[in-house]
């Protein structure tokens, strides 16, 4: 009897040991609620994301210089109508806050007019007096005239008599008056830094600058009409003796572009943000753009005060 039960101790006591070492190596499948106190550090973001933006300009100004229109050497500074565009575009982070930016951008027409009385270039016959006369006289005598035909430029400068009876420098030019009406168009590819700054809530503000290039396209057309009096003939530009003459336009030119911006981006969750902001940009100058007749102007570059708005998507 007490061999039975010393035999059933040692048993139990191996078997209890073979069970412990069998957990040891048994995983159940239950996972523990407790966390670790350690941890692997993981890789949050790509880093790159894209932008899509509606813009509209608030102001578009252009100087352009007339050269060789109706005898016109003269500069108008066109301040254009307000209009929409849109840019799309992506981007990198290189530091938690600076980023670099590439965008396409397009304008679409925004247009420009203006009505003014301009002096034209010509010829006008005239008597000059060749003698004055004597008033006082008995019986008077009366002044004598010769005529004489006098060139000049829309400056009412004199460049020419006919019969150099005239010997004054200058008189008046031809009055009349200018119709234009212009529009343009641009598109451009720039590439931008950003650096964002400190966010106060869901508000990230940032700053940026940056360039590359532009295609800035303008559509123009001048009515230009010469009121002659019955003793005036009108030069108007290139077309020789006329009263009216309308010149149009439709050229473009590749330049530099610059942009410098401000805003701000709102959260609106771990990917999207809104983005608004304020842009300056400036296009350069081009080549000499012609008009139909072989006038043409000197195009000094056109700047843009732009306001814009659109999502910014990042890319996990």
């Amino acid at each position: 009897m007490k061999r039975f039960v010393l035999n059933s101790t040692v048993a139990a006591i191996t078997l209890f040991t073979a069970s412990s070492a069998f957990a040891d190596d048994y995983n159940s499948g239950v996972v523990s609620k407790t966390p670790s106190e350690t941890y692997t550090d993981v890789e949050f973001g790509s880093g790159w994301y894209l932008r899509g933006d509606i813009t509209y300009n608030i102001d578009g100004r252009s100087s352009n210089s007339f050269t060789s229109v109706s005898d016109l050497n003269r500069s108008v500074q066109a301040d254009y109508d307000d209009a929409v565009g849109a840019r799309v575009g992506f981007g990198y982070y290189v530091a938690p806050n600076f980023r670099i930016e590439a965008s396409v951008e397009s304008i679409l027409d925004s247009e420009f007019g203006y009505f003014s009385s301009v002096g034209f270039a010509g010829q006008r016959n005239i008597d000059v007096v060749t003698s004055p006369g004597d008033p006082t006289a008995t019986p008077p005598v009366l002044p004598t005239t010769a005529p004489d035909t006098v060139f000049f430029d829309a400056n009412g400068t004199v460049t020419g008599t006919a019969a150099g009876l005239f010997t004054g420098a200058t008189t008046g030019a031809i009055s009349g008056t200018e119709d234009f009406e212009a529009s343009y168009s641009t598109s451009s590819l720039i590439i931008n830094g950003y650096y964002d700054l400190a966010s106060v809530g869901k508000f990230k503000p940032y700053i940026g600058i940056g360039g590359g290039i532009g295609r800035v396209n303008y559509n123009q057309s001048r009515k230009l009409v010469c009121a002659a009096a019955s003793n005036e003939t009108c030069v108007v530009g290139s077309t020789g003796a006329t009263t009216e003459v309308t010149l149009t336009l439709d050229d473009e030119y590749w330049t530099y572009a610059y942009q410098l911006s401000v805003g701000a981006a709102i959260e609106v969750d771990e990917r999207t943000s809104i983005d608004i902001g304020y842009s300056y940009t400036g296009f350069g100058e081009g080549d000499d753009l012609s008009y139909a007749d072989g006038t043409g102007i000197d195009a000094e570059g056109v700047r843009i005060h732009q306001i814009r708005a659109g999502i910014r998507y990042d890319i996990w």
